[in-house]
């Protein structure tokens, strides 16, 4: 293990984010928001049953037993010791400066990469919007369109500043939680109850199906760690910040798995699988069934529910690629802060300028919209499930080193060491072996490249760590607070 006894070097005034600025209902929305009540079931729940039957709220449920050692791992970090570098900054200092160096690489691509989701989703609604209202754009062309759309709107919003983020944040998770439970409720006054989709026997697709499927799970929860990388502009965060991570997480979980069990119940599976196969949301076929030209207020708030999860994730992925540059761990370029909000605008504009190019590669390539984004959203459980265990094995080496009295057996080594077994058997069930099983296209591709990029970082690690040591001489990134 490296020595951590450098000097610990403080962050000039002049180079830190605005703070005091999210209370604690922002950092609440912003962990909310990123996961987002209605996407998680909008895109989630029809691709989620066509993978593995109709158990959709088992899968919910089980993505959040996952989930939740991880999170507790996450709120017992940041109450001891919050920080807008997060992993980074706990395993800098816990473990080693190579390892919070990695950790920071693992944040970054992870929350680049959901932002990456976030215009394809916008586009797959954009799209079928458009055929809605019987518009003359159509295919890739509609794709595209909605992909620079969204970006260019969530642009703006974010460059406004993190107050002005999280404020639009709030006011749209409210309406798309609104329309969600609506649409739930006019289904449920006209269906039978049934608890069929709560009976494991319902999976049609056996072990490889349910895994598959979890990837979406896993996803719908990824992102929920992005909260703190708002220390540094919170207040209070060693209070607030827990709380948030552990409200949206299992507030989330429940609030899926009950809708989706409602919607379970709205349609046959073959019209689910049908609508899935022609790369559209099959809750739009819900929403038609039930409620006609009302479906409407499905488009509208898949809009505001895709503008809530955009704006976290440039939210938390700028701010990760600030830290960073900041401490001299990346271009330095990203670093630089505008305005009297202090806006990390450089950071915002790379995130967003990468998203649109990948964007637009993969919907060339892959020409779907609903396989472009699961492609993604499988990038990000990936990266994140390893980002996730970092954070499980910085729970108890953080303790031991630096808050002996506070260390507990059950909260510092159990529940981090089961967290860290339940994310490492997710790689192998879900990555290599569900997803390997699959053909190159819809499988394979998404283990290799995620493989390739993890071994691409941690040789830049290592070079790094060989060749520019003086980087690695300063205290953690944004260093607790």
């Amino acid at each position: 293990m490296e020595a951590s006894g450098a000097p610990e070097q403080a962050v000039a005034a002049e180079t830190r984010l605005k703070g005091n600025v999210i209370g604690p209902l922002g950092l609440a929305a912003l962990a909310i928001g990123i996961t987002s009540p209605a996407m998680g079931l909008y895109v989630g729940w029809g691709t989620m049953q066509a993978m593995a039957g109709p158990i959709t709220p088992l899968i919910f449920l089980a993505a959040m037993v996952l989930t939740l050692p991880t999170a507790i791992s996450y709120a017992a970090l940041n109450r001891s010791a919050p920080s807008a570098g997060a992993a980074s900054t706990w395993l800098w200092k816990a473990v080693s400066r190579t390892a919070g160096y990695q950790a920071g690489l693992l944040m970054a691509t992870y929350f680049v990469m959901a932002v990456v989701c976030c215009p394809l989703m916008f586009a797959m609604f954009f799209s079928d919007f458009l055929q809605f209202i019987h518009a003359p754009v159509t295919g890739l062309l509609s794709l595209c369109l909605g992909v620079t759309v969204s970006t260019v709107a969530i642009a703006l919003s974010c460059l406004r500043g993190a107050e002005a983020s999280i404020k639009t944040t709030v006011r749209l998770m409210l309406i798309e939680t609104a329309v969600v439970l609506a649409l739930s409720a006019t289904i449920l006054l006209s269906k039978s109850v049934s608890f069929s989709p709560l009976n494991p026997h319902q999976a049609t697709n056996g072990f490889s199906g349910f895994w598959s499927a979890m990837i979406l799970g896993m996803a719908s929860f990824a992102g929920f760690d992005i909260v703190s990388t708002a220390a540094e502009e919170a207040s209070a965060p060693a209070k607030h910040v827990p709380r948030a991570i552990l409200i949206a997480v299992i507030g989330m979980g429940a609030f899926w798995a009950a809708n989706s069990w409602v919607f379970t119940l709205a349609l046959p599976p073959d019209q689910v699988l049908e609508y899935q196969k022609e790369g559209l949301p099959a809750v739009m076929k819900v929403a038609q069934t039930y409620w006609g030209w009302g479906s409407l207020m499905i488009f509208l708030t898949a809009f505001t529910a895709i503008s809530a999860v955009f704006v976290s994730a440039v939210q938390g992925a700028s701010r990760i690629l600030f830290a960073l540059s900041r401490h001299g761990l990346l271009p330095s370029v990203f670093a630089h802060l505008v305005g009297t909000r202090r806006v990390p605008r450089n950071a915002i504009l790379g995130v967003l300028g990468c998203a649109l190019f990948l964007d637009f590669s993969t919907l060339y390539l892959v020409g779907n919209g609903v396989e472009s984004f699961y492609w993604w959203a499988s990038c990000v459980v990936f990266f994140s499930t390893v980002t996730f265990m970092g954070v499980n094995l910085a729970n108890g080496f953080y303790f031991y080193r630096y808050a002996r009295t506070e260390f507990s057996v059950f909260r510092n080594a159990l529940l981090p060491l089961t967290g860290f077994v339940l994310n490492g058997y997710l790689l192998y069930a879900s990555f290599f072996s569900a997803l390997w099983s699959l053909d190159v296209r819809r499988g394979k591709s998404i283990v290799v490249v995620c493989v390739a990029v993890l071994l691409v970082e941690v040789v830049v690690v290592l070079c790094r760590r060989l060749l520019s040591p003086q980087v690695f001489a300063h205290g953690e990134p944004l260093g607790a607070e």
